[in-house]
């Protein structure tokens, strides 16, 4: 099991999502703590600060996230719809 730490704009992130979202999003990582090795590939064309970042699907919303399997920890990067996510990473 992977230990969970989330970055403070996750966690703002998930304060802005409707509860029953929220709380989907929550379980799911759980799951992902259990089940690291269903992660794919990391994005590509990041900028070199966010090298490594994944992405997990939940419905419409998109967590994005690294892996550290060295250190066997997910660390959260954030949350929102997928129409929004991928334009803070320009």
């Amino acid at each position: 099991m992977y230990r969970v730490e989330a970055t403070r704009q996750f966690r703002e992130d998930l304060r802005r999502l409707d509860r029953t979202i929220a709380l989907r999003i929550l379980e799911r990582i759980e799951w992902l703590a259990g089940n690291v090795q269903t992660l794919r590939t990391p994005l590509k064309n990041l900028p070199k600060d966010l090298k490594g970042l994944q992405k997990l699907r939940v419905g419409d919303y998109r967590v994005l996230l690294w892996a550290d399997h060295r250190e066997q920890s997910l660390t959260l990067y954030g949350v929102a719809h997928r129409r929004e996510i991928y334009k803070r990473l320009r």
